[in-house]
């Protein structure tokens, strides 16, 4: 049976206002990460904030995350210093939209879903860096970029790392 003309357009209303804006045009309750490193074999672990495991691999890779968190992706690789950075949350601008449409039912759904939120920074890029000192010695740096979801830099960070002598892992210092 189908609706007469006159019931269909209260019938959209209807539908319109059980959703939120967030979740129909903001990219909804998950949001995809990307993790990329210049390094080969570096290896990622992604933490909620509550320290649950949430994924683990290889960069260069792409993780598709809840947006209700905030994370901590912890970088690893053979011979460096364990690095790690942070995934804070933002308002998604389309929650406003819920202005217009949807008003209160709306923002309850966006901000249950976690659609209500966006994830910074979109793009995680770690680059290691190899410097000389003045006294001629090498020390290595990862030059992490922090990019929005528009590509847009937001901040650059240089973070020395310490390369992890492996035989000293392996076998126990020696008392007098």
């Amino acid at each position: 049976m189908r609706l007469p003309l006159l019931a269909r357009g209260p019938a959209c209303a209807l539908v319109l206002t059980l959703s939120g804006c967030a979740t129909i045009l903001g990219g909804g309750s998950s949001q995809a990460v990307s993790i990329q490193s210049s390094t080969p074999a570096t290896h990622f672990v992604i933490r909620s904030s509550s320290g649950i495991q949430i994924a683990s691999g290889d960069a260069p890779q792409s993780v598709r995350l809840p947006r209700k968190n905030e994370y901590q992706i912890d970088f690893t690789a053979p011979g460096f210093q364990p690095q790690t950075i942070a995934l804070t949350k933002g308002t998604n601008g389309w929650i406003f939209g819920n202005l217009v449409v949807g008003w209160i039912v709306g923002f309850a759904i966006d901000f249950a879903t976690g659609s209500a939120y966006k994830l910074e920074p979109s793009v995680v890029n770690i680059t290691m860096v190899q410097k000389v000192s003045a006294d001629g010695s090498r020390s290595t740096d990862a030059l992490v970029s922090l990019y929005d979801q528009a590509g847009r830099l937001i901040r650059e960070l240089t973070v020395p790392l310490v390369p992890v002598e492996e035989s000293s892992a392996i076998t126990s210092p020696t008392l007098p």
